[in-house]
């Protein structure tokens, strides 16, 4: 797996130079090459067919020939019945065999990485079309920009650590442009190791290895320096700049939601008095694969600060979902001069959800307040207020819960991380709660005076000896 920066010469030498060597070793296997759309294929089968007609090259490998009678672009054959083969992910491979499959930018751009559809259609597609075209023995090389945790690329990586010991187990070459470790190179082994930089400390090479970079170095000074790089992070969004040019999806200071945003409270404050709301994001299923139900449950204060105070998240079916929505309701109930109100988002999940809800609410005899709120399926748009209320300083997450760690992740890695559902809830609360002022702070009532005793002392008949 290859991840390395754009313009750095990685489809030349992995979709071009790599298939016309490893055709000139092996002439009778078969290249598939993969691209978001067939143009790309066909233009890198143009360029290894025709080098493969160079005398020179030729001359190196003579036993490596072009059949004259299928030389098409989209397929062409040598004369030992291997070959190579462009399509476009989504196309047919009916027929065809892989020695080595070739999958070089599925994605098209960062509006189809974060699109969970893309990214599930691609995973089908390599999953029961193109993989099992392997020959046996076979390899498959995926070079790509790492857009999204979730896209071929995350997920193969999160294959690879499920601990199963089938799962294939990818070498990955990661280049940042800049690089932000020290990188180091056994100049036998060609080993590579990468120690992360200690503040006001230079670390001692390992024995037998040699440096090859310093954190801020690029990756090829020759074709783009320092400078070119750095003015090239000025003018690009942080998400961008991170996926694009040192293969991070998310930057470790988040890009929507950014590290700073983030206020912690060594507790929240008791709810007497204030507003209480709870936001649910729905998921169907149970199996690992599936995405997470999850309600958030926010408290508005009087100054209009919004305190975070419970996440639940769990994978169920309809029937559980519907307990776990009245459980939460029992918990944060009108209690102690409180206001509480749910909110559901009015999609087909709800829907199909609201006569069991219904149902229970009588059964248990909890009726919670709830509102159905607007679809938003742009998933940006919809945290929009979050953000907003967060980036101000007027969101608070409690610094012990034992959901903290899970929220900080989904919140830096939004919208490219694997999963957003807690993100998802969250903002569904805020758009419910941005909705209700806050709740009015009850009067202290004025101590009484000497003059206010007297005057009501009198209205009552008594003298005023009596004080």
């Amino acid at each position: 797996m290859l991840l390395i920066p754009p313009r750095h010469g990685k489809s030349e030498l992995a979709s071009i130079r790599f298939p016309a060597w490893h055709l000139g070793h092996n002439p009778h296997h078969e290249i598939v090459d993969v691209g978001y759309n067939l143009d790309l294929p066909m233009k890198f089968s143009r360029a290894v067919r025709d080098l493969m007609r160079d005398p020179f090259y030729t001359a190196i490998f003579p036993d490596t020939k072009l059949n004259p009678e299928s030389q098409s672009v989209e397929s062409w054959l040598t004369t030992e019945r291997g070959g190579y083969t462009a399509v476009g992910v989504g196309g047919g491979l009916t027929g065809k065999g892989a020695h080595v499959l070739i999958i070089d930018d599925p994605i098209k751009n960062i509006e189809e990485a974060d699109n969970i559809e893309i990214r599930n259609q691609l995973n089908d597609w390599y999953q029961t079309v193109a993989y099992t075209r392997l020959s046996p023995g076979g390899g498959v090389l995926v070079i790509e920009t790492w857009w999204n945790d979730d896209d071929l690329a995350g997920r193969l990586q999160a294959l690879m650590r499920s601990g199963d010991p089938h799962a294939d187990q990818f070498e990955v070459v990661k280049y940042p442009a800049l690089a932000e470790e020290y990188e180091y190179r056994h100049p036998e082994t060609l080993s590579v190791l990468r120690v992360p930089p200690v503040p006001d400390q230079e670390p001692v090479a390992p024995e037998g290895f040699e440096l090859l970079r310093k954190p801020g170095d690029p990756l090829h000074a020759e074709r783009y320096d320092t400078d070119a790089l750095l003015r090239k992070r000025a003018n690009m969004a942080l998400r961008h700049w991170s996926a694009l040019f040192q293969q991070n999806p998310t930057p470790d200071e988040g890009a929507y939601f950014k590290k700073e945003f983030l206020r912690y409270e060594p507790q929240s404050p008791d709810r007497a008095g204030l507003r209480v709301y709870t936001a649910w994001d729905f998921a169907i299923g149970e199996k690992q694969t599936n995405d997470y139900t999850v309600g958030a449950t926010i408290l508005q204060d009087h100054a209009d600060n919004w305190h975070v105070v419970e996440i639940v998240r769990f994978r169920g079916d309809a029937g559980t979902i519907v307990e776990e929505i009245l459980n939460t309701a029992t918990r944060w109930q009108v209690a102690r001069g409180g206001d509480y109100l749910v909110g559901f988002e009015d999609g087909q999940i709800w829907r199909a959800l609201r006569p069991s809800f219904m149902r229970r609410c009588q059964e248990r005899a909890v009726y919670p307040s709830f509102e159905e709120l607007k679809p938003l399926t742009d998933k940006l748009a919809r945290a929009r207020t979050l953000q907003g209320r967060m980036e101000h300083g007027r969101v608070w997450l409690p610094a012990s819960a034992p959901w903290l760690k899970v929220l900080e992740i989904e919140l830096l890695r939004f919208p490219a991380g694997v999963h957003d559902d807690i993100v998802d809830a969250l903002a569904w609360a805020a758009n419910l709660v941005v909705r209700h002022p806050p709740p009015t702070e009850a009067r202290k009532r004025k101590p009484k005076s000497w003059k206010d005793k007297l005057s009501e002392m009198g209205a009552s008949g008594a003298s005023h000896m009596a004080a």
